[in-house]
């Protein structure tokens, strides 16, 4: 009998902002989940990281943002490992650490069309459940998810959660033209920017 619910949301959070944090609360309360577990990407394979921060400023910048949260939690796995950060070696990882846990992935749509092409896909879709967030209206995610399924037999299901159009690359453009980040990211996140001078 499988004890915890935990999932994973893993990406560069560079800089993390308010639409990771609206999704991963939602998929807590709608999965009954125990623990979302963030884990930041140290070598992405599907994209370079994009310049204006180091990997400690990343880490630091997530770990203020879900500071006051009792059930978000960091992990480092990712960066500390050597070579691309692939997602099935982080699984399996966890799995050994964590034998008696379900696992789910939080994962976006537009990353879902990729899953296919992700290294070791067969093997990587066996070992978690897929928690879907639409970047578009839920009917067009249900259909990637079902031409999804027609490659791989993932276990998929919708986030029922309000899209929050930001994304960390407006976020780097804004700050470098001077812009504002204000209700965009945590304050914490928005003061750690600002006094370390990222993106500029």
């Amino acid at each position: 009998m499988l004890g915890r619910r935990v999932a994973i949301l893993g990406g560069t959070f560079n800089p993390v902002h308010l639409g990771h944090l609206v999704m991963a609360e939602q998929s807590l309360h709608q999965f009954d989940l125990d623990q979302v577990l963030w884990i930041p990407a140290g070598d992405p394979p599907h994209k370079p990281l994009a310049a204006g921060a180091t990997s400690q400023d990343r880490w630091q910048m997530l770990q203020l943002a879900i500071a006051d949260h009792p059930r978000f939690v960091c992990s480092d796995l990712e960066m500390q490992r050597q070579g691309p950060s692939y997602a099935v070696d982080t699984l399996r990882h966890l799995h050994r650490q964590y034998p008696d846990t379900l696992w789910f992935w939080i994962i976006g749509v537009d990353a879902l069309k990729d899953l296919p092409h992700w290294h070791q896909a067969p093997d990587l879709i066996k070992l978690c459940h897929w928690i879907v967030a639409p970047r578009v209206d839920n009917q067009t995610a249900q259909q990637v998810i079902e031409t999804i399924q027609e490659r791989l037999p993932i276990q998929a299901e919708l986030l029922q959660a309000p899209y929050i159009e930001i994304s960390s690359t407006f976020l780097r453009e804004q700050i470098h033209q001077q812009g504002s980040i204000r209700y965009l990211v945590p304050p914490a996140v928005a003061d750690y920017i600002q006094q370390q001078n990222l993106y500029r």
